[in-house]
């Protein structure tokens, strides 16, 4: 026993080892900086307080234009992601597609460095197009999950990527922290700015291994193609649509993911500004609560990937989104003093990786063979659509209501929903080759 477990941690140390797989983990090393200095923490107090200054739009307005800001990036991805997936697998383009995107983000967010207050409008257009750019390259980056593991290492293998992924938010906010202690006073606004040039840099650096050492595989099923791509990947994807019902399972998991997302998205985008303007957490103080975050879910983030490799992805997922309600009732109701935000945020942190390792990993499952990008790009669809709605919602009924804890209540509505629905999931025990 001993040894087979010996035997098993060898045999993942060789895996994630290897050159391509260490590229792909150091990407979401890279990427995850956007998504906590521009999307979760500074930006988005950035933008309700200081863009969207309260002294100038009326009470809980920022909250209204970051919801809808993101809205808008979400509803363009949406529209894309599928259509860009079935061009990168007809083409095995998907490695182009994930350095083309990934720059031209890098742009813009270095581009949110000269908007300044008051400046609503090119802020919104700026981060629109930035978060365009970026959730349209996670797609291909997920897509190549399936090519780097088997289905007995999925779950480590994606908790290696989602490790390195909180370990470097975990330096993103130490590298910014200097930037930040000075808070949102006029006299250090541009430290502030500055922190939105020091993401782009990192982002730009950490990627730079995976456009030199991710590659497409062979198709192992090839087909003719006697069209353009982009035509031949428009009948691919409508007839993915016709077919739906074959794939039966995939479905009713995206409908589940599409559920329980929009909590994540909502968190994701308002944890920051509710911590701020709900509990009075000064800026430093969210950063180094969510350092500490970082450095537990980046361990438990790895400890997971192989806990759903032992247990299955759907247990998995089962047991977090009921944590997560758990944490939703703490942080919307009962919380009045900060030691009880902290547990639970604490505790967010623990599950946070899992729940995401456990949700790729089935949807790896799920995803028949050579149709990697464009299944994910329905994946993504479902993540991107439950970007809309979650936080448009949050921010219309913290506008509506001038309350952002009500609003943080919708959420458990998408979590109970996506809970049940999951239950009707079956795993299959291989993928599919059609």
């Amino acid at each position: 026993m001993k040894k087979n477990i010996i035997e098993e941690i060898k045999s993942n140390l060789k895996l994630l080892l290897k050159i391509p797989v260490i590229s792909w983990a150091l990407y979401d090393l890279a990427n995850t900086s956007f998504a906590i200095i521009i999307i979760t923490i500074v930006f988005p107090v950035y933008f309700t307080n200081i863009i969207a200054n309260p002294k100038i739009y009326p009470p809980n307005f920022g909250d209204l234009m970051w919801g809808l800001s993101n809205g808008l990036s979400m509803l363009l991805a949406l529209v894309c992601a599928p259509i860009f997936g079935a061009i990168a697998d007809s083409s095995r383009g998907k490695s182009k597609f994930l350095t083309v995107l990934t720059l031209i983000c890098i742009i813009f967010c270095s581009s949110l460095y000269f908007v300044g207050p008051g400046k609503i409008i090119p802020a919104m257009i700026i981060f629109i197009l930035a978060n365009f750019f970026y959730q349209t390259s996670m797609e291909f980056y997920n897509s190549f999950l399936p090519q780097l593991s088997t289905r007995d290492n999925t779950g480590i293998v994606s908790g290696f990527g989602f490790s390195l992924g909180y370990l470097g938010g975990f330096l993103i906010l130490i590298l910014t922290l200097p930037f930040i202690r000075g808070e949102f006073k006029e006299a250090n606004l541009t430290n502030i700015r500055l922190t939105f040039l020091v993401t782009s840099a990192f982002f730009l650096i950490f990627s730079i291994p995976s456009f030199v050492f991710l590659r497409d595989l062979p198709f192992q099923n090839p087909e003719e193609i006697k069209t353009s791509y982009v035509v031949h990947a428009f009948r691919k994807l409508l007839g993915t649509l016709r077919n739906i019902k074959k794939h039966k399972n995939l479905f009713i998991f995206l409908i589940s993911y599409f559920l329980f997302s929009n909590a994540f998205s909502v968190l994701a985008l308002y944890i920051s500004i509710y911590a701020k303007n709900t509990l009075n957490l000064s800026l430093s103080e969210i950063v180094v609560l969510f350092i500490f975050g970082q450095i537990l879910t980046a361990f438990f983030s790895l400890f997971f990937g192989w806990v759903t490799d032992k247990i299955g992805v759907k247990t998995t997922i089962n047991i977090t989104l009921c944590i997560w309600i758990v944490i939703i009732v703490l942080v919307a109701t009962l919380i009045t003093i900060k030691t009880v935000f902290y547990m639970a945020y604490i505790l967010a942190a623990i599950v946070t990786g899992s729940t995401l390792i456990a949700s790729r990993s089935l949807m790896t499952f799920l995803t028949p063979v050579d149709r990697e990008a464009e299944f994910f790009g329905f994946y993504a669809v479902g993540g991107k659509f439950s970007s809309i709605l979650g936080p448009t919602a949050f921010g219309v009924i913290s506008f509506l209501t001038r309350n952002q804890r009500i609003a943080l209540l919708t959420t458990l509505f998408f979590l109970i929903g996506g809970l049940a629905i999951l239950q009707l999931v079956k795993v299959p025990k291989e993928r599919t080759k059609e």
